[in-house]
């Protein structure tokens, strides 16, 4: 009778738990549509690689809807896919639920971190057995500074916030299972990384430094263990981590050779045999073997940010200060969890070993790694939780703790979540989004379903995506524009003179700033393209017509596009010196 008490005393607790998990998931989903229905859906998608990816997925919508679901095999299978494979048929699959537009598509990140709290929750609480510590891990992973950030962040349309979210399922899999100790767990464990995988194939090397850490560690325990109990456990680790990673190499590796010189040509030729990667690390201010020795952890510290570390470590401390533990006491506690400590610890610092490793660096990459610490924080408030003291003795603080810092992350990620202190000001935003319709417009005044463009500039909001991306959400048409100057490699690097007029005199748009202002990048083309520029201008007012004329951000932005005699010229759209109200 004891026991079915117990058991359904646990099961009513379990359905109070999940149906206050629910209640803040609730929560979150409102601050996440209010600030994309307000802040980022009417404006244009900052930073190069989100853009790319919302055309691939349009692109994908209109396959599918031309060939059926075979659109979606073939994007799974496609072996020009250099980064990852399911991302784009993840947002096209959401948009038979939610339509084709960016609020839907956007609507994947926060899925997954949905997903993410809640195995999280239901790991920490089977693994510790206390709610309380589930709750307070909800609240270090609500407070994470990375959630939010511009780049990488829950509102950016790019594989690294899943990739993110689907590594920390993974390593919380890890924890779940022992450490590889259970085999059943092993497999459901291999089948999430499959995943990973599959959405980013990069993280395979951080996958396979984790694996070979892991078994070295066991292979060593079954030297060293005491018991014959204690190295039959080390040989079902051992085994389980063979088994795990024979199946995830038997799954990924025929697919990733299927996209081998895609790979090849975006990791080993862009990152390593390339220039590019020297001018992706002066953009980031590096210069010196320091500055790249310490760039990730400097960036880790960011990505998990102060509230994060100010709860968990006023938890941890005040803990041990309860207890007053020495140094050996916390020892003996802490190896309760020393073989998942030892996951945790392989699962931060080959990330962060391989990306130091490259020449160019990100922002934004380091933030995969932000889940295995807050799971380490956790265990280790675990382990030091006093066995004394008044949070040990007033059974209300099993409550009262969690509730405070639940209130403390919530407020916190309502105003990170609502917050548009990052964004530009709106009336620049409201001009990139003219400038943009403009170009799209004279395409479709002109019944150009193709044109050519040139920009004397590198910017994220002003390039042949941006134009293009209006014309598909606003126009409802497919516009097809082919780079020219200012693009690929006559865009960041240094081009001759003779080639950039080539170029401009091939393109039906063209955009032109000034040669000087705003220019500090340290791209070759902002160099260079101050001993031309003049002719590019001359030869453009010559050749071209001005449709439109604005500033963004202080920078003169003026319009050119070819005459057609026989149609009108972008109709209502603005004309020179024409600003929008």
């Amino acid at each position: 009778m004891n026991d079915l008490t117990i058991s359904a005393g646990h099961r009513f607790r379990l359905r109070t738990d999940i149906m206050l998990l629910a209640a803040a998931f609730f929560a979150e989903a409102i601050v996440f549509y209010v600030h994309v229905t307000r802040d980022v859906a009417p404006y244009y998608p900052p930073n190069f690689d989100q853009l790319t990816y919302y055309l691939i997925t349009y692109d994908l919508i209109d396959a599918f809807h031309l060939r059926g679901f075979g659109a979606f095999v073939g994007e799974l299978l496609q072996p020009a896919n250099a980064t990852g494979t399911t991302f784009d048929l993840q947002g096209a699959l959401l948009s038979l639920i939610g339509g084709k537009n960016r609020t839907t598509l956007l609507s994947i990140n926060l899925l997954y971190l949905l997903i993410l709290q809640l195995v999280f929750f239901l790991v920490i609480r089977s693994r510790i057995e206390r709610a309380a510590f589930a709750w307070i891990g909800i609240a270090l992973l609500m407070s994470l500074a990375t959630l939010f950030n511009s780049a990488g962040g829950v509102y950016d349309y790019r594989i690294d916030f899943s990739a993110l979210s689907l590594y920390g399922i993974w390593i919380c899999l890890i924890v779940w299972s022992g450490a590889f100790r259970h085999t059943g767990r092993t497999l459901v464990t291999s089948l999430i990384c499959v995943w990973l995988i599959y959405a980013r194939f990069f993280t395979i090397i951080y996958v396979g430094g984790v694996f070979g850490g892991l078994l070295v560690y066991n292979l060593y325990g079954i030297w060293r263990a005491a018991s014959t109990n204690d190295s039959a456990v080390a040989i079902r680790r051992a085994r389980n981590v063979v088994l795990s990673g024979a199946i995830i190499a038997a799954i990924c590796l025929p697919r990733l050779y299927l996209s081998r010189d895609a790979i090849y040509a975006y990791y080993m030729v862009g990152h390593v045999l390339g220039e590019e990667k020297f001018i992706r690390a002066h953009e980031m201010g590096l210069y010196s073997v320091t500055d790249h020795l310490f760039y990730y952890p400097k960036s880790l510290l960011k990505h998990v940010g102060v509230l994060t570390f100010l709860m968990a470590g006023a938890l941890a401390g005040s803990s041990m200060w309860i207890d007053r533990l020495s140094v050996t006491e916390l020892s003996e506690r802490l190896h309760r969890f020393r073989q998942e400590f030892v996951a945790l610890g392989l699962a931060v610092l080959i990330p962060i070993v391989v990306l130091t490793v490259n020449v160019s660096k990100s922002p934004v990459v380091g933030g995969i790694v932000v889940v295995p610490i807050v799971l380490a924080m956790i265990l280790f408030g675990a382990a030091a939780w006093p066995r004394g003291g008044i949070l040990q003795r007033d059974a209300s603080w099993k409550v009262k703790l969690p509730a405070i810092v639940m209130t403390i992350a919530l407020v916190a990620f309502a105003a990170k979540g609502l917050s548009s202190r990052s964004l530009a000001p709106r009336a620049d935003l409201e001009r990139i989004s003219l400038l943009a319709q403009t170009i799209a417009t004279y395409a479709k005044d002109n019944d150009l379903s193709r044109l050519t463009m040139s920009m004397d500039r590198v910017v994220d909001y002003q390039n042949i995506g941006t134009p293009r991306l209006y014309s598909i959400e606003s126009l409802h048409r497919d516009l097809d524009i082919e780079p020219r100057f200012g693009h690929g490699a006559y865009g960041i690097f240094a081009t001759s003179r003779e080639d950039a007029l080539r170029l401009f005199a091939d393109s039906d748009v063209i955009v032109l700033t000034d040669p000087v202002t705003d220019r500090a990048y340290p791209y070759p083309m902002n160099t260079k393209i101050r001993e031309y520029w003049d002719e590019l201008w001359q030869w453009t007012k010559q050749n071209r017509v001005l449709i439109f004329s604005t500033d963004i951000f202080g920078i003169p932005y003026r319009v050119f596009a070819r005459s057609f005699p026989d149609k009108p010229q972008a109709g209502g759209a603005p004309t020179s010196n024409t600003k929008p109200h």
